[in-house]
């Protein structure tokens, strides 16, 4: 199968490192000329295949090619993918699918006239952790409750949400539907629930603005006067640590060393955490009735210095509670049953091997015929939940 890849980022270039045999990328649409080249020479795409605009690439003639995974920036995803659906092309889309409840369902119709697949980036469904979570839930009869809270984790949430492509809501629409559209979508998959009532949904940017800078932050990090006890020093993170450093371009002729040192420098990834254009929530909880009978409690905490997930889920049949990769059942009368431990898994490559396996169901379904399992139409109700929480 021929396919075209839209956007050429740090994740898309997690898809391409999972593509199946006999999928083969032959176009790459990408704006930034070193991406665009970059990504094209690792994948073999030749010069005629490589395009630095939508434009270009929905005009060519590229003939044979079936389906698109497209990564781009979140508010370009439905009007890319329209276009994509329009010309015939099954599409891997990029979560979140839209900004809007009116966006998704657009998207979902045309999809729908044209028949064609579009698969969500949900690696949640596909993770082993996550599976083995909701077989346990499963066993626990009628659901009671569920609590379960995003930790986003102190270099996440500096990286991505206060200095990153995330930090705005104009930008990128709220936090909530921009990170914790997996964990609805895992929720709604896990209980099976066809309805929900929002109840209470607060948020508020608490931590990462200039109240909460410790006395003498400067502006930047570098040569900031407390940058040695700062856990958001981007001195830290990116020079002496050498994390979230992978979606840094590196140009011929230069070195990451030399990249870093310019962002820490004149770069977004170098401002102090509490003197940034950010907007988006640091902390939020939704409350909300699934199906009339299970309560659900769902946080964003981003100012945890933990990263990782917690859920406890009661059933009239017992409790199952799983924290950073633990599980631990317990019968109706409290009695322990078994424990699992899955944090080895923590930081594993593509999301434990769910990234491979969420790209090769959606190329495998496409070529039988039929949806993917994290499909346009299975997603639906977890963004319909996160739409309607910002509201």
């Amino acid at each position: 199968m021929d396919i075209a890849v839209i956007g050429a980022g740090n994740r898309a270039r997690k898809y391409l490192s999972c593509l199946p045999d006999g999928v083969r990328v032959r176009c790459m649409v990408e704006p930034e000329e070193l991406r665009l080249h970059q990504a094209s020479d690792r994948c073999g795409v030749p010069p005629e295949g490589r395009f630095s605009s939508t434009e270009e690439f929905f005009a060519a003639p590229c003939s044979g090619v079936e389906a698109a995974v497209i990564a781009v920036p979140d508010l370009l995803h439905v009007p890319i993918a329209l276009q994509c659906v329009r010309k015939g092309l099954h599409v891997l889309l990029e979560k979140p699918v839209a900004p809007d409840a009116a966006q998704y369902e657009l998207l979902m119709r045309e999809a729908a006239a044209v028949g064609v697949h579009v698969g969500v980036c949900l690696e949640m469904r596909f993770h082993p952790y996550f599976k083995r979570l909701r077989e346990l839930a499963l066993g626990l009869g009628p659901l009671v409750s569920i609590e379960h809270t995003e930790h986003i984790g102190p270099d996440r949430m500096a990286h991505t949400f206060v200095r990153g492509l995330w930090s705005r809501k104009e930008d990128s629409g709220p936090i909530f539907l921009s990170k914790c559209s997996h964990d609805a979508d895992f929720i709604f998959w896990l209980t099976g629930a066809r309805s929900f009532k929002v109840l209470e949904s607060r948020g508020a940017l608490t931590r990462f603005c200039r109240a909460g800078a410790p006395d003498g932050a400067a502006g930047r990090c570098l040569g900031c006067p407390v940058d040695a006890s700062c856990r958001y020093s981007a001195v830290d993170l990116y020079s002496r640590r050498g994390a979230w450093t992978s979606g840094f371009d590196v140009p011929e002729g230069r070195t990451l060393e030399d990249v870093i040192d310019a962002e820490l420098r004149n770069g977004r990834y170098g401002r102090c955490v509490y003197a940034c254009d950010n907007d988006v929530n640091d902390v939020q909880t939704v409350t909300a009735l699934l199906d009339d009978s299970i309560r659900l409690t769902m946080s964003l905490e981003g100012t945890s210095l933990q990263e990782g997930r917690s859920t406890v889920i009661k059933g009239r049949e017992g409790t199952v509670e799983a924290a950073f990769g633990k599980l631990s059942l317990r019968g109706s009368g409290g009695a322990l049953q078994l424990e699992e431990d899955y944090s080895h898994l923590a930081g594993a490559p593509l999301h434990a091997g769910a990234d491979r396996e969420l790209v090769a169901d959606f190329f495998r379904a496409v070529s039988e015929g039929r949806g993917p399992s994290a499909s346009l139409e299975s997603a639906y109700l977890g963004h319909m939940f996160c739409y309607e929480a910002e509201n």
